[in-house]
């Protein structure tokens, strides 16, 4: 009799530590933190694509747009909870947000995809 093999089991997080993560990631995150969206886009290449809340967006200017428009509707605090390496190529930061938006309190998962050194997608899902 044969033992199946377990399919594999989804990465571990741990608690959020700053060097777990790529200088590309820490530096973005860093600067979303502070709501500082103008300096957090400049470490995402020009054809970055966001996926945020389900919403595709194409490029560094129209991430941008969003952030600035949703930072004016709401005042958000961000705080860093998780980071897990699904992949070798992707890391997944777990946050909690609390601010005036509709509910007042979520939990997101950020997942950043890096080729070369450069992050080319970023997924924000509840």
């Amino acid at each position: 009799m044969t033992t199946p093999t377990p399919a594999t089991s989804p990465p571990t997080a741990q608690p959020f530590t700053w060097s777990a993560l790529p200088a590309v990631v820490q530096d973005y995150l860093r600067a979303h933190v502070e709501q500082d969206f103008a300096t957090a886009v400049t470490h995402l290449p020009d054809d970055v694509v966001v996926v945020d809340n389900g919403e595709t967006l194409e490029g560094r200017a129209a991430t941008l747009t969003v952030f600035e428009e949703s930072a004016e509707l709401y005042d958000v605090t961000t705080t860093l909870l998780t980071v897990a390496r699904p992949a070798d190529d992707t890391w997944e930061v777990g946050t909690h947000l609390s601010g005036t938006f509709p509910g007042g309190e979520v939990d997101l998962r950020m997942l950043f995809t890096l080729v070369e050194g450069v992050v080319r997608r970023l997924e924000i899902t509840a």
